[in-house]
C-alpha cells in the first residue's frame, strides 16, 4: 500500500510509522502518501487513537530541501502564477493541520532528530512525547526558508510569541529538556519505553477526549 508510511492497527489503536530509515525524510512521496493516508484512511478508520512515529532512530530529518525546492520551481514553470504555487504549497500545510479536526486524540512518538517538516508534523498533533534522545528544531531559516507546513502558526499555539519567534527565527536545534520547559512538548521518557509511554498516553487519552480538549484555536 505504502513505500515511505506503514499503517497499522493494534487493540484500537492506528500506528502510523515514518518509514524511511535511517532518518525518515520527507520527500515527495511522502507527503503524497501523507495525504493519501489523511484523506482515505485515517478519516473512515475505526480506532480510538492515533500514534504518528519514526520507523528507527528518528523521528524524521524533514523536508528534503532539494526536492522541495525542485517541486517549487517545476510548479512556477508550469502554471507560470506564483499564486498558485502557493496554493499547491498550501495543500500539505492543511493536510497536516487537519490532524486537529480528528475526533480522536492523535500522539506524536518523537525520538532522535524530529527538524523542519517532522517538526512541524509533530505540533499538529494533541501530544507530543519524547525521549531523551530527541533533537527539535525549525531550521528552515538557515536555508533562506520558513517553515512551510503550520509552524509559524502551530507552534505559537503552544508557546509564548517571544518563544516562537526565538525558535523560528534562529534556525537552532534543542533539547527534549528546553522544550519541555519551553512547554512545546508534554512529556520525556527513556527511548527504550518511547512507544509503550505513547500507547498508555492514547489510551488514557482515549477514554474521555473530545474535540474540546483539543488545544484551543
Amino acid at each position: 500500500m505504502f513505500k515511505v508510511l506503514n499503517w497499522h492497527i493494534e487493540d484500537k489503536i492506528g500506528f502510523l510509522q515514518l518509514n524511511n530509515p535511517p532518518s525518515n525524510p520527507m520527500g515527495s512521496l511522502f507527503f503524497e502518501e501523507f495525504y493519501w493516508w489523511r484523506t482515505e484512511i485515517a478519516e473512515k478508520a475505526e480506532v480510538k487513537a492515533i500514534i504518528i512515529y519514526g520507523n528507527g532512530r528518528h523521528f524524521s530529518s524533514g523536508a528534503v530541501i532539494d526536492d522541495l525546492l525542485g517541486i517549487i520551481s517545476r510548479s512556477h514553470e508550469h502554471c507560470g502564477d506564483i499564486k498558485k504555487v502557493s496554493e499547491f504549497l498550501n495543500i500539505n500545510s492543511q493536510i497536516f493541520y487537519s490532524l486537529k479536526d480528528l475526533d480522536i486524540p492523535v500522539i506524536a512518538a518523537v525520538n532522535g532528530v524530529c527538524l523542519g517538516s517532522a517538526f512541524e508534523l509533530a505540533l499538529c498533533a494533541d501530544y507530543i512525547i519524547c525521549s531523551s534522545k530527541a533533537v527539535l528544531g525549525l531550521p528552515e531559516t538557515t536555508f533562506g526558508l520558513m517553515p512551510g507546513c503550520t509552524g509559524t502558526v502551530s507552534l505559537p499555539k503552544r508557546v509564548s510569541t517571544a518563544v516562537a519567534i526565538e525558535i523560528i527565527l534562529s534556525g537552532n536545534t534543542f533539547s527534549p529538556e528546553k522544550a519541555l520547559e519551553w512547554k512545546v512538548i508534554n512529556k520525556i521518557v527513556p527511548s527504550k519505553i518511547l512507544i509503550e509511554s505513547a500507547i498508555d498516553i492514547a489510551l488514557k487519552l482515549s477514554s474521555s477526549f473530545t474535540k474540546e480538549l483539543k488545544f484551543s484555536e
